[in-house]
């Protein structure tokens, strides 16, 4: 059977959803078609055992531009983080804030030895400089590598392995600091400016916002789409793979990289990160607070966090929820990997009781992040394929990010509509 459509969408993620919208607002008929059974693509929660899981350890900038254009905050009741970490090594434990955000923790900040005034007086300064850039502007920058950059500004060692090294290695999933220097200032700019939030319903309730907003019968889940229509050198659009042909004007790829590659008969210039977040239930939580937890010598685990203080809808009543990621570890089984976050847990939490958690779930992401190294920005493949017909969305086409995401979407739909 062969329908008609103007625009067909590949790709319910966040930036095929926002595709869509803008151009559902536009007047232009879009339809999205998604091989899984809910929206998001890796911005997903499930819901076990009254339990709200992330599908890996996400977070949400509240400075994001394009998180600030295109969702609705308030509706998302978001919960907030405390702006900064608990640094562990081994049974010692550093409170590390931003004191401009966080007045309470001056003292603790400015007490903290993990940092010289030397390292305070030049985060400070880099504070300022980021902040007087426009996003724009720091795409812009001078590249470089993150530790080449760092190491210029005159930080110390310590000030990098003990906090860069942890911190931004739960954010770009990599503690060589290899990542571009302007990726860097983009989160340091927006770490600054913003909170660093959950939605009370989880991290899903972002790609579920969107597709809330779409115009009744044009999201088609467990639709899987097995080729590309061709005519000619043109894409005309899709094959299910049921075998339905649907015809369209245009057609958006917004699949993870990988599958708009294969339905391309294409390569992209990247590579990608892997990482591990395994979920405890516990009878009673950590002494975290709503602070993120750093183990710069641990063996295995990169960070952890208590997601019942941040959010307390996150575990049902009278029980709580810790988060632990480990960077990469995707093939190991559960119990190794049980073994080695109570292993490193215990050596800075000597206080807990292992033996009282319940293992929930451990979710093993191996596409999880595509590396940003330097010079990745003249690399990236633009939403212009140079097919007539095809255009390409998603983050790969900017920044691996949520702003990255939504932002692609946005473009993606303005190419659709020229």
């Amino acid at each position: 059977m062969v329908q008609s459509k103007q625009v067909i969408v590949v790709g319910a993620g966040l930036s095929g959803l926002c595709c869509a919208r803008t151009l559902q607002r536009a007047g232009v008929e879009a339809h999205i078609y998604e091989a899984s059974d809910g929206v998001g693509g890796r911005v997903r929660t499930d819901t076990w055992e009254g339990f709200l899981l992330d599908r890996g350890f996400q977070v949400l900038f509240t400075a994001y531009p394009a998180i600030r254009e295109e969702m609705d905050l308030d509706a998302l009741r978001l919960q907030a983080f405390t702006p900064g970490a608990i640094i562990c090594r081994a049974s010692e434990k550093h409170m590390l804030v931003d004191p401009r955000r966080a007045p309470a923790h001056l003292l603790a900040a400015a007490m903290s030895p993990l940092m010289s005034v030397s390292d305070k007086l030049r985060a400070f300064q880099l504070a300022m400089t980021i902040g007087k850039r426009t996003v724009p502007e720091i795409f812009t920058m001078e590249d470089q590598t993150l530790g080449a950059y760092l190491q210029k500004s005159g930080f110390s060692g310590m000030f990098l392995d003990q906090i860069v090294r942890p911190f931004f290695g739960g954010i770009f999933l990599e503690r060589q600091l290899e990542t571009s220097v302007r990726m860097f200032a983009f989160v340091f700019k927006m770490l600054s400016e913003g909170d660093t939030a959950v939605p009370e319903a989880g991290m899903g309730a972002l790609g579920q916002q969107l597709a809330d907003s779409l115009a009744p019968g044009t999201l088609h889940l467990n639709s899987p789409v097995e080729a590309l229509l061709w005519q000619g050198e043109r894409i005309t659009g899709i094959r299910l793979q049921d075998g339905t042909e649907i015809i369209a004007d245009r057609v958006v790829l917004a699949t993870q990289a990988d599958v708009a590659a294969r339905l391309m008969g294409r390569e992209f210039p990247v590579h990608w990160r892997t990482s591990t977040t395994a979920y405890f239930a516990l009878p009673e939580p950590l002494d975290t607070g709503k602070l993120l937890v750093l183990f710069p010598e641990a063996q295995y685990i990169n960070h952890a966090v208590m997601m019942s203080n941040v959010a307390p809808s996150y575990a049902p009543p009278g029980q709580h929820l810790l988060s632990v990621t480990l960077l990469g570890q995707t093939d190991l089984p559960d119990e190794e990997i049980v073994r080695r976050i109570t292993t490193d847990l215990l050596l800075s939490f000597p206080e807990a009781r292992p033996d009282t958690w319940r293992l929930l779930r451990i979710y093993r992401i191996p596409w999880a992040q595509f590396a940003q190294p330097a010079g990745i920005w003249e690399q990236l493949p633009d939403a212009d394929t140079g097919i007539p017909g095809l255009i390409l969305a998603g983050e790969i086409t900017q920044s691996s990010s949520l702003h990255g995401a939504l932002t692609a979407g946005r473009v993606a739909a303005q190419r659709a509509m020229a």
